[in-house]
């Protein structure tokens, strides 16, 4: 909060005082908080009820403390109503009925006033023991606008609140109940999107969804990454020992490995289920990759290796392009990482995918002009770094930087005229993504934030640095997270050094060989550019590991086509 806001608040506390004499009087404000209730406690208790169907009800997360924003409006040393302008009771673990109490108390103090509308805030800064046992981390957000003679009348049912900081109907961030007040008492704020209420219902149905995807979110990812594992071991194993076994286990190895794209598209997608049970899930994962392997078999069988590999890459890019024009509804609830209810990023491109999206746009760009494989990976990195669409700053740099590489890796260009020319590249491509940001959107996003908070070339130097400490800090807490890391750094060695399994798919195939390069430098680039930077190269280790391996015991097969 600004300075200009702290005195703004304070200057409405004493307004409320007996020496009161202003010719102007900010609207009346209640804001009760509460610790340890959940979205349905709160909307079982009939006159909160009643307060979000004639406001609204949303789920509240962000990397802020709800307590702390709206500290300046909420007198916690004072427990008893009364009919202040901006008034604030603290009501730390007490029950839903006696929140109901202190603002029927409130409202009843304010009757008669029908020129005077009240806004009234019910905030529930955590969940309770039991649901945060259950992996519920979200707190919830009740506020309603009007005549304070009908705001606890029930008026239909409760309905979804959002502001500009979720864009998504039933969900807020906790720094948006302070700009709320500030902006209904005709203050500055500085973080944070005023609420508002919608016309959906409330998000009861996404708050089951989103504890069913907490429980299956870490079992779900341990699985799935054992198995990409195990199918990576199988490959290596198969593609080692290829003089010794049949072409049928060769082939079995390569379908476990053109599997791993398959399989990271579903962990996003299942998030359209309309419910996340292990057997929904598992099912839904199980036929998705078996479907997604099938018709890589069946391009290879019809066209070779490399336009199957070609052809799941477009799938790949089709599925996700569908994501980007629809808002990303599956990242709401993903099983991939980076859910959008998690408070870090609550619309556009999750950072797990940007891995996804480069590997996918090599695997096609390899497969046309030079030319039109750079236009690709471009546009790429402007679709998952608008505003409209991705709204992810990491995702451009990463894909910019890939199309930089790619021109000037294909083009045979000196190593340092290539990065000459991935500097320029990237570099172009971020001043337009600069500008969709700061000039032609009027909602703030993830980005306008990163760049008005950058303070010029130093200070993004010290942004860059900071996002490199959480990174890494994230590596240390779970040390399985650098396995990508790792062996991206190996699969680099490999591509450049080349045993003779390998160097067999190179034979003849340059432009194979320098795709897994360009995705395995991008995913380098991915890691230095976002703060989750195992998360953002996971999947791109997980694509070239995916390709390199299939191919490689497509040739051993004698099955390699040019």
């Amino acid at each position: 909060m600004s300075t200009a806001l702290l005195a703004g608040v304070a200057a409405a506390f004493l307004a409320a005082t007996p020496i009161q004499a202003q010719t102007w009087e900010p609207p009346p404000a209640l804001v009760v908080l509460l610790e340890g209730v959940s979205m349905p406690g709160l909307l079982a208790e009939p006159q909160l009820r009643a307060l979000a169907a004639n406001g609204g009800v949303a789920l509240m997360n962000g990397r802020a403390s709800v307590v702390e924003e709206t500290q300046l409006v909420i007198d916690s040393r004072d427990t008893t109503p009364a009919p202040m302008t901006a008034h604030g009771i603290h009501l730390r673990h007490a029950a839903p009925g006696e929140a109901a109490a202190a603002v029927s108390a409130w409202l009843a103090g304010r009757t008669g006033e029908l020129d005077d509308p009240v806004l009234v805030i019910v905030l529930s800064a955590s969940p309770s023991a039991a649901s945060a046992a259950d992996g519920d981390e979200l707190g919830t957000v009740i506020a309603a606008w009007g005549d304070p003679d009908e705001l606890l009348r029930a008026d239909g049912e409760p309905r979804a609140l959002t502001s500009d900081s979720s864009r998504r109907a039933g969900v807020v961030a906790t720094v948006d109940p302070a700009a709320t007040v500030a902006e209904w008492l005709d203050l500055p704020y500085d973080a944070g999107s005023p609420i508002r209420a919608t016309d959906e219902p409330a998000p009861l149905g996404l708050y089951e969804r989103y504890l069913q995807q907490r429980r299956l979110a870490v079992p779900v990812a341990a699985v799935s990454w054992t198995l990409m594992g195990l199918a990576g071991v199988a490959s290596v194993l198969a593609l080692r020992f290829r003089h010794r076994v049949s072409d049928r286990t060769l082939a079995t190895a390569g379908a476990l490995a053109a599997s791993l794209p398959w399989l990271a598209l579903g962990l996003l997608l299942v998030g359209h289920l309309p419910s996340l049970t292990p057997w929904t899930v598992a099912a839904f994962l199980a036929a998705f990759t078996v479907a997604g392997v099938a018709f890589g078999r069946w391009a290879a069988a019809k066209r070779g290796i490399l336009t199957a590999v070609a052809a799941t890459g477009a799938v790949v890019l089709v599925a996700l392009g569908f994501e980007a024009a629809t808002g990303w509804p599956a990242a709401v609830t993903p099983l991939a990482g980076g859910g959008q209810l998690d408070g870090g990023r609550f619309f556009g491109m999750p950072n797990a995918e940007i891995g996804l999206v480069l590997g996918a746009a090599l695997f096609v760009a390899h497969r046309i002009p030079t030319v039109a494989g750079t236009a690709l990976l471009g546009l790429c990195a402007l679709v998952t770094g608008s505003p409209w669409t991705g709204a992810n700053f990491g995702a451009a740099i990463t894909l910019f930087a890939a199309a930089g590489l790619w021109l000037g890796i294909r083009t045979r260009r000196p190593w340092w005229f290539v990065a000459l020319l991935t500097a320029a590249v990237t570099t172009a491509g971020m001043l337009v993504i600069a500008v969709m940001h700061r000039y032609l959107t009027e909602r703030p996003t993830h980005v306008t934030a990163f760049l008005e908070g950058s303070g010029g070339v130093m200070g993004a130097v010290e942004r860059l640095i900071d996002r490199l400490g959480v990174g890494l800090d994230l590596v240390v807490e779970s040390p399985f997270s650098a396995l990508p890391v790792i062996g991206t750094l190996v699969l680099l060695f490999v591509v450049l050094r080349p045993p003779p399994s390998v160097a067999a798919s190179f034979d003849g195939r340059d432009r194979w060989r320098e795709a897994l390069l360009t995705i395995l430098l991008g995913s380098v680039v991915a890691y230095l550019a976002n703060d989750t930077g195992a998360a953002a190269l996971g999947f791109g280790f997980g694509t070239a590991m995916s390709g390199l391996l299939d191919v490689s015991l497509a040739t051993a097969r004698g099955k390699m086509r040019r």
